[in-house]
């Protein structure tokens, strides 16, 4: 854990009721003063934390407690809050930085995007608005659904939501010319029965433990999971773990299985287990409605 908050760069813990934490140059205070904690709002907490630079809150998953801490023990998403760290027996949140778009900006993304399946030339980064072009690490998925039902999907991870959009569009682009027969034809074609989907995969805590008990505990309802294993990530979005009758763990390792990789590779240090949420950002309904085709990821 100590080496843990060196790598996320955190400083100042405080700590709650049943959370013993001691390493060497972080400084650990008790949580009872932060404002918020007591009650169901996340955002006075986030202010409180805020105020101290690399500051971070631990809560102990094993007790019990009222207000937001108590849906923090019990491994929620409480808004203005990001999992940090989670295991067993201490759970680490981090003030968030929530993307706050206006209508016209989502409005905007998901036109951008849909040009950019029919084709269009790909836009500067700088001629979108400063909201997507903030600098911050990210991950940006592209969707195109038929009538709800996901024809095909793929994110990318970049510094601004702008620059993600860019790579996880060319990207999808790319996997529908690979595949363009079994999807009906060409996708500029058939891009007027398809609606267009633009979200933010957030991440929400790397698991410090990948073993099914807590695997299934630490992925709520709200949750996907995911993999990063050396240079490349594998995910399972939230309905698709909702879905699941084995669970988050099964979800998990049917992912793992079909990676071509054995259920080890979770323990391996080459791994790193973290739930995600998905926070959609704009979309573009069909122009037209046409019959549902088969899925293809």
């Amino acid at each position: 854990m100590c080496a843990a908050l060196v790598q996320h760069r955190i400083a100042h813990v405080f700590t709650t009721e049943g959370v013993s934490l001691r390493c060497e140059g972080v400084k650990v205070e008790q949580a009872s003063k932060l404002q918020g904690l007591a009650h169901d709002d996340g955002d006075a907490l986030r202010a409180a934390l805020s105020k101290v630079k690399g500051s971070a809150l631990a809560v102990n998953p094993d007790h019990q407690a009222k207000g937001v801490e108590g849906r923090l023990a019990k491994l929620e998403h409480v808004y203005g809050l990001r999992g940090a760290l989670l295991s067993p027996r201490l759970a680490l949140y981090v003030p968030a930085h929530e993307v706050q778009l206006t209508e016209r900006e989502r409005h905007a993304l998901a036109y951008v995007t849909r040009a950019l399946f029919r084709g269009a030339r790909e836009p500067n980064v700088a001629s979108f608005p400063a909201s997507l072009r903030r600098v911050e690490r990210v991950e940006v998925m592209v969707m195109l659904s038929q009538k709800g039902d996901p024809r095909l999907w793929r994110s990318a991870r970049g510094t601004s939501i702008a620059r993600a959009l860019l790579t996880a569009t060319r990207v999808a682009k790319d996997r529908w010319r690979e595949r363009e027969q079994a999807m009906g034809g060409p996708l500029a074609q058939r891009l007027q029965e398809l609606d267009v989907e633009v979200s933010l995969l957030s991440e929400d805590g790397t698991l410090l433990d990948a073993q099914r008990v807590f695997v299934d505990r630490a992925i709520t309802k709200q949750h996907g999971v995911g993999f990063d294993h050396r240079t490349s990530w594998h995910y399972v979005l939230p309905a698709d773990v909702a879905r699941n009758p084995k669970g988050a763990f099964g979800a998990l390792s049917q992912q793992v299985e079909s990676q071509g990789l054995a259920l080890t590779v979770l323990q391996s240090p080459d791994t790193r287990v973290y739930r995600f949420l998905n926070f959609p950002l704009g979309q573009s309904k069909a122009p037209l409605g046409a019959t549902a085709s088969p899925d293809s990821r």
